[in-house]
């Protein structure tokens, strides 16, 4: 039986939270907790770069409040 590779967070269009490899991948892609990647594709939906809009976003809003 072959192997099933789990694709690279970078060379999917979708962000699936139904493959905990997926998951992995893409927490490790933008430095994030899996409670933190599920709560930002509910707000924004599974496309990638929108998700990554919303931690750009969120980012910057928390060092705002850092000085």
């Amino acid at each position: 039986m072959a192997s099933r590779a789990s694709p690279s967070a970078a060379a999917v269009d979708r962000i699936t939270l139904l493959d905990p490899q997926v998951v992995q991948a893409w927490c490790a892609e933008l430095h994030c907790t899996e409670h933190e990647l599920r709560a930002a594709v509910y707000a924004v939906g599974s496309e990638p770069e929108q998700v990554r809009r919303y931690f750009g976003r969120r980012r910057e809003t928390s060092e705002m409040f850092e000085d």
